[in-house]
């Protein structure tokens, strides 16, 4: 049994104490914050991975992944089986159907388009330009690669030969 103290005789507690006790967590405080940003900075980014183009290997499905987790789909539609040619081919196809996406632990992807058609996904690191999209109401899947990014110096316009 610990002696009882007598009302006069209680240690005191300096300011130096607390300032050592106050410093002490602060430091443990920084120092957990410092190891969870430089862990954050050593693992891959998910979100940096998937943004970009990426088109179906089986179809024309066409995927646009932004870095502002939206996303937009675009589906052409079914062609008539009209025997008859049609008069002029459709040079601008339907409109992309826009939504967003959601990056959770392990690299998995959820993405959820304004007509509420909901896929998911998941980003592998072994494998980081071809992913398979699954259809969360009918699980069909669907496999999409990266588009390849054009050359820089593709963009620009070709001199005209000097005369």
């Amino acid at each position: 049994m610990a002696r009882p103290t007598l009302p006069g005789n209680r240690a005191k507690i300096s300011a130096l104490d607390i300032v050592i006790v106050i410093g002490g967590i602060i430091g443990i405080m920084a120092f957990n914050r410092m190891s969870i940003a430089r862990l954050q900075r050593s693992l891959p980014n998910a979100n940096s991975q998937i943004v970009g183009e990426w088109t179906s290997t089986r179809g024309p499905e066409h995927l646009v992944f932004r870095a502002d987790k939206t996303v937009s789909m675009t589906v052409p539609a079914k062609p008539a089986e009209d025997t008859a040619a049609p008069a002029a081919p459709e040079t601008n196809g339907p409109a992309p159907v826009p939504g967003k996406y959601q990056i959770v632990q392990g690299g998995k992807v959820g993405i959820q388009l304004l007509n509420g058609t909901k896929y998911t996904t998941t980003i592998s690191l072994g494998n980081p330009n071809r992913f398979d999209l699954v259809d969360s109401a009918t699980g069909g899947v669907t496999t999409f690669e990266r588009v390849p990014a054009a050359p820089v110096g593709a963009a620009t316009t070709p001199k005209e030969p000097s005369q």
